[in-house]
């Protein structure tokens, strides 16, 4: 039944989704099945039974075609071609609704450097969106040297159109005047630094600079003491709380030359995909910030040392928040004081703060900050055996391991180069041949459905056959983010050649 109803909506002449046929896809799945009538606490025990494992024979279901349009739907190929990158390829896919991922991709103007971001928000897609329009800009003037610091104090130059090469964004959300107040604290932020000595800034030093630089001003652009100073209208202002009450985390790959820079805050992952010795391994190039790792619980017990038995309950930050680092969630950063400002704020609607009823402030809440928005960042000099690097939020890793990850891209590499209409070279011996012919028979093996490797991870995460992708595509939405979360993924692929010529030569 659900089959031929949904056939009956599918554009195949054009191979893709039409408005109409989306709209029925969604009200034929959330009015057909059976799950969607359980209760609220029904719904969180069969996610804790069933978690990513819908019925494959119960769930409507997609054919292959439609399947391959969804996942497709997000997916781009970028063939780069600068520096070390040969290229990068990104997809995303939605569990909640909008989807609270982002990502962004950017070169300096004034440099050298290429930036690629995930973002992950949490409680709204606000704080996320803010990250990627406004992070690479902050790292921008981060390492910018004095000569551009002065044009931009002097007016010379527009902080946040005139210094980078915006090759990849999502669509900006931003009213005129949220605007205009992100550009003058970016100013600000640029006015400040002539102040201090960058003659021994690293590029390390910048990204650090620039995460914490960008958090703190999303913080306190958002304090209710704001409001109505400054030039700052209503409807900006509660743009400002949004961003800040919602949260975001990010993961950061800055490349320039053969010296590759991962900033992460939060949970999302880098892994390098590195071919050693006709073998495959992954290397992680960031730690996850939450209760699973216990430097991470360590270090925020140690700034809190006599609230140790309040700030992790049920491995959450007041038994709340996953990540332990995190840009905006003012709630845990803001001083009690102002939180109380808040909840007085007779202009500020109901709506904005209802939400958390009595608990807008957190039970035991002494010592704030309680999060920051530093990252950790691991550099590393690339060699010609990195192959690619995934950057990916946190819902490609709760489905796939880093190793499995790496595989699959491999995999999808192999099934790639695959030899077109052979033709053995004239000298070439029954030896070479046959060789030749192995390797092609081993790649075709390979060859996927897709060829973007963002979609092919895409679809691996979903499930090992068609029914399971199909059945994680027909989830209801008051259910599917008991199966999973929003997946968002770059894989950025590395020039062997270019860093071979590149590389330092050893002494």
């Amino acid at each position: 039944m659900y089959r031929n109803a949904l056939v009956n909506y599918f554009d195949v002449k054009c191979g893709r989704f039409t408005g109409t046929w989306l709209r029925s896809y969604r009200r034929e799945i959330a009015t057909s099945s059976p799950r969607c009538t359980q209760s609220g606490a029904n719904l969180f025990r069969f996610k804790l039974r069933n978690a990513r494992t819908p019925d494959a024979v119960q769930s409507p279901r997609l054919t292959p075609q439609m399947v391959t349009s969804i996942l497709r739907m997000n997916e781009a190929t970028m063939d780069d071609n600068y520096g070390a990158v040969k290229g990068y390829e990104t997809n995303s896919l939605q569990a909640n609704k909008p989807i609270e991922d982002r990502l962004a991709h950017a070169r300096l103007v004034h440099g050298s450097g290429t930036m690629y971001g995930v973002y992950d928000g949490h409680a709204g897609c606000a704080c996320a969106q803010a990250v990627s329009d406004r992070l690479f800009s902050y790292v921008a003037v981060a390492l910018a040297d004095h000569y551009l610091l002065h044009k931009i104090r002097e007016g010379k130059i527009d902080p946040t159109r005139d210094l980078l090469h915006q090759v990849e964004h999502a669509d900006r959300l931003v009213n005129h005047d949220l605007a205009q107040l992100h550009k003058q604290s970016l100013v600000n932020f640029a006015v400040e630094s002539l102040a201090i000595d960058s003659s021994d800034m690293t590029t390390k030093d910048g990204l650090v600079n620039a995460f914490l630089r960008l958090d703190r001003d999303i913080t306190t652009e958002a304090l209710p003491s704001n409001l109505g100073h400054a030039g700052m209208n209503y409807s900006c202002y509660l743009d400002t709380l949004s961003i800040a009450f919602s949260g975001a985390v990010g993961c950061v790959a800055f490349v320039d030359g053969i010296d590759l820079l991962v900033a992460n805050v939060g949970d999302s992952q880098a892994v390098l995909g590195v071919h050693n010795d006709n073998r495959w391994e992954a290397v992680p190039l960031s730690k996850q910030h939450n209760s699973e790792n216990p430097a991470e619980v360590d270090r925020l017990l140690r700034t809190h040392p006599n609230e140790s038995s309040n700030i992790i309950r049920n491995r959450r930050l007041f038994g709340d928040l996953v990540p332990l680092r995190s840009f905006g969630d003012v709630r845990y950063k803001w001083t009690k004081n102002d939180l109380k400002h808040l909840l007085n704020t007779k202009q500020v609607p109901n709506s904005l703060i209802s939400i958390y009823g009595d608990m807008l402030i957190p039970r035991n809440y002494r010592t704030p900050p309680y999060l920051d928005a530093e990252p950790e960042v691991i550099q590393h000099r690339l060699t010609p055996k990195d192959k690619f690097l995934v950057l990916a939020t946190d819902g490609l890793w709760d489905c796939l391991s880093p190793d499995k990850v790496v595989q699959l891209v491999a995999g999808h590499m192999d099934g790639k180069q695959v030899l077109v209409n052979y033709q053995p070279q004239e000298r070439a011996t029954l030896s070479d041949i046959h060789g030749v012919l192995v390797q092609r028979q081993s790649s075709l093996m390979n060859r996927t459905l897709d060829t973007n490797v963002a979609t092919h991870l895409l679809r691996s995460a979903l499930g090992p056959d068609h029914g399971q992708v199909s059945a994680q595509l027909t989830l209801p939405e008051s259910i599917v983010r008991f199966y999973r979360d929003d997946i968002t993924i770059v894989v950025i692929y590395f020039d062997s050649e270019y860093i071979k010529d590149n590389a330092s030569p050893i002494h």
